[in-house]
């Protein structure tokens, strides 16, 4: 028999094998206590399957719940009970475990545990991102999207920046310049409006180019706050905050999972992860993920390494400790992007890179946590973390380039290389103290944060050097160091804030949320090649307050004022003369609904908003070589997001953006020309963002999975006389289940190669765009053991 033949009888083999018949099926069973050691009684608790099938039952005596007769596979277990918050836990049937031990927290001061899977709104479990009070999103007046690592991953989403650009209202400015990690919301975009949080802890921007996280393979989950939050995380993130969060310890069942992936241009991904208990008091969590590729553009490599890993001790009953370490090392792909032609899409060069060919770029992160987690009394937990940061770069591009009509060459310039260190130690601690006042349920939260950041900042400036090129770069060249590299400047910034959070039940229908935070920040920066110091103090005041109506337990409304600050460019990097300017004020007003649908099936949220942001940079009028903070912009939109078990194994996960952002007051000079742009809208702002998923399970173990992403017409200049087309990406895939715990995946990503334009650069006139990437297809399989 050829080899041929054998290969084909064994995929045929696999595609119609029948499923393993089980002699004896699990069960799962365990007992429900509270923080004191006492058993609970009278609890709710539900069995939920990945297809969604509900089994509940109530504790018996000793507090003890016991399912029978569950298939081997991954459930949502969820516990309540009156008077404590809600419990949710990802468990598997069939994996060698005890009793599951169930701790339920008294109600306002859990934390998120585990996975939402599917069956289980996230608009019923606590999410810290919003608030640090424990409470779901249905009772917090803000707007907060949350997607789940297993959803992530299921969806062949390989990176952060995809996932991210799969919710609601958020588009990407990813480019090697600002790490790949820039995002635009709500109208404002940059590292230094949209907040980037790992672990719910702050990760501070030097020069735009923090990559870490940038892997989805450890991720537990997304969360993504819209809107003004300096009063949660201090300056910044006007247009929102994203937080990663990492799988960390399951102290309940035994988890391995395994991932192997090959695709288009030579992509190659493998995967591994296990977590669970090493006793009653002892858990741990690995991942480690690494990908390669040669890219869809010439000279287009690329490789990055991924791993984390943590260890969680319970000390005892009322006190928890999780020490962890995460580490990121990347080569992108560099590719900065090509030129406009006359400010328009050219496809013949979506493949040409104009990068040099001796280009280098590497980045490496490390980040350690050690979390405390102390419940002295029923009604108070204290919680701590203290983190470290390092972070190294490294490139070497020609990052600028010009179509000259006349020769129909290109003109690069912009010779870059650039050495950067970067060290940062956080401690955040808090308390929160839930009790009653004058009969109301009341809870608080309060506490403090530190930071000290120190940046070394090494590069070649002033980057001097051009080149002429081809058009379809035949000859790419070498980079050219005209300058000489040396120590450029040193920077050191110190953050301590105090913060209050608050929220008073008035009535089983009316609640009152509010918090403020008094940050101050030392900005010291040393001019190394000069020997000169600037320094200067930021003492920015934000707050937010809010109030929920529950209409039913599933339904509330919500409305909230909240502030917030930007500097003008990153603290790190703030040059002695934007040291001068203010930081500028932000200010929103948003009211909205939300609703879990059908148990916890589906639901649907709805926000509408109107941003103001102040103290914009712009030219003098008398005298227009000077700057002055006098300038407006705004934005009003409204964002609109469900999730929907349809019946038939189909599920529908949809979300749409609706915005108009504009300038009120803002003035640049154009050819020598002080001009006003009043009223138009700001460069690379999409005013129309959506997208859609949908999954479908079929029989005989196939599921399929689609869908798209919708990036709405946006303006190339801020005279608004150049406008980059809208474009639909589609993105399919058809999925294998072999067993209970193999499975198959075929995927395509830009499933009709839309050919479109990702992002724009250079001002007043575009100057270059990063182009989309075309279809790219993978084949992957994964298994859990």
């Amino acid at each position: 028999m050829s080899a041929r033949r054998l290969v084909l009888l064994l995929l045929l083999a696999l595609l119609v094998q029948p499923r393993l018949l089980v002699a004896q099926e699990p069960s799962i069973r365990g007992v429900v206590s509270d923080r004191q050691g006492g058993v609970v009684v009278g609890a709710d608790v539900t069995l939920i399957s990945e297809a969604g099938a509900i089994r509940t039952v109530a504790t018996q005596t000793a507090g003890v719940f016991t399912f029978d007769s569950v298939r081997p596979g991954q459930y949502t277990l969820q516990v309540n009970s009156p008077g404590f918050a809600s419990w949710r836990q990802v468990v598997r049937a069939g994996a060698e475990s005890g009793d599951l031990m169930v701790t339920l927290d008294i109600a306002g001061l859990s934390e998120t545990v585990g996975v939402v899977g599917t069956g289980v709104s996230p608009l019923s479990v606590p999410a810290p991102t919003a608030t640090r009070l424990g409470i779901t999103p249905l009772e917090t007046p803000a707007s907060l999207a949350i997607l789940t690592g297993e959803t992530i991953r299921q969806r062949g989403d390989v990176t952060v920046e995809e996932a991210e650009t799969r919710m609601v209202g958020i588009t990407s400015q990813s480019a090697p310049g600002n790490g790949g990690g820039s995002r635009m919301s709500r109208g404002f975009g940059g590292l230094n409006s949209v907040m980037k949080l790992y672990d719910g802890a702050q990760l501070f921007v030097a020069s735009g180019t923090l990559t870490f996280p940038f892997d989805t393979w450890s991720v537990e989950r997304i969360e993504f706050l819209g809107g003004p939050a300096s009063v949660m995380y201090g300056n910044g993130s006007i247009g929102g905050v994203v937080n990663v969060i990492p799988r960390r310890p399951n102290r309940y069942t035994t988890e391995n999972a395994a991932r192997v992936a090959f695709g288009s241009n030579d992509t190659v991904r493998a995967a591994f992860g296990r977590g669970g208990p090493l006793n009653d008091r002892v858990a741990y969590r690995f991942d480690i993920s690494h990908n390669r590729t040669d890219g869809w553009i010439e000279r287009g490599e690329s490789h990055g390494t991924s791993l984390s890993g943590s260890v969680s001790f319970a000390v005892t009953p009322t006190l928890d400790i999780t020490i962890s370490e995460d580490f990121g090392y990347q080569e992108p792909t560099t590719y900065f992007g090509s030129p406009l032609i006359n400010g328009e899409l050219n496809e013949s060069l979506r493949g040409v890179n104009y990068n040099v060919a001796d280009e280098n770029m590497h980045f490496t992160d490390n980040w350690t946590q050690f979390k405390t987690d102390w419940r002295p009394r029923r009604n108070v937990v204290v919680r701590n973390n203290f983190n470290v940061l390092t972070s190294d770069r490294l490139w070497r591009n020609v990052e600028s380039y010009t179509f000259v009509a006349a020769t129909n060459l290109v003109t690069r310039s912009d010779y870059i290389e650039i050495f950067h260190d970067q060290l940062q130690f956080g401690e955040h601690a808090e308390a929160t103290v839930s009790s009653s006042i004058g009969g109301h349920t009341n809870t608080m939260s309060f506490g403090f944060d530190y930071s000290w950041t120190n940046f070394q900042h090494t590069n070649n400036s002033p980057y001097s050097g051009s080149s002429t090129v081809d058009l379809h770069n035949s000859n790419p060249g070498v980079f050219l160091n005209l300058a000489g590299t040396s120590k450029d400047f040193q920077s050191r910034q110190d953050q301590y804030s105090l913060f209050v959070e608050d929220r008073l039940v008035v009535s089983p229908k009316w609640s009152v949320v509010g918090g403020a935070r008094l940050d101050r920040y030392n900005v010291e920066r040393l001019a190394q090649r000069t020997g000169t110091t600037a320094t200067r103090d930021f003492t920015p005041v934000n707050w937010r307050g809010g109030v929920v109506h529950t209409i039913r337990p599933d339904l509330s409304v919500y409305g909230q004022y909240a502030t917030a600050t930007d500097a003008v460019s990153t603290l790190l990097t703030l040059s002695p003369a934007q040291q001068l300017f203010d930081l500028t004020p932000g200010r929103q007003i948003e009211a909205g609904a939300k609703q879990a649908l059908a148990n916890g099936r589906g639901e649907w949220a709805v926000a509408g908003y109107h941003i103001v942001k102040e103290k914009l940079l712009v030219p003098d009028p008398n005298n227009p070589t000077l700057r002055q903070q006098i300038g407006q912009q705004s934005s009003r939109g409204l964002e609109v997001s469900g999730a929907f078990t349809l019946g038939f194994g189909l599920r529908a996960d949809a979300n749409v953006a609706l915005l108009d952002a504009r300038y009120d007051d803002f003035t640049e000079v154009v050819g020598g020309v002080l001009t006003s742009w009043v009223g138009n809208t700001p460069t690379n702002v999409p005013e129309r963002v959506g997208s859609l998923w949908l999954t479908w399970n079929l029989p005989r173990e196939f599921q399929v999975q689609g869908g798209m992403r919708y990036i709405g017409q946006r303006y190339l200049n801020n005279a608004n006389t150049a406008t980059t087309p809208s474009a639909t990406v589609v993105d399919a895939g058809i999925r294998r289940n072999l067993t209970s715990s193999m499975s198959i995946d075929l995927r395509a990503t830009n499933l009709f190669d839309e050919f479109y334009l990702q992002n724009v650069s250079g001002a007043p006139i575009p100057l270059r765009g990063r182009y989309g990437a075309p279809r790219i297809v993978e084949l992957t399989f994964n298994t859990r053991f």
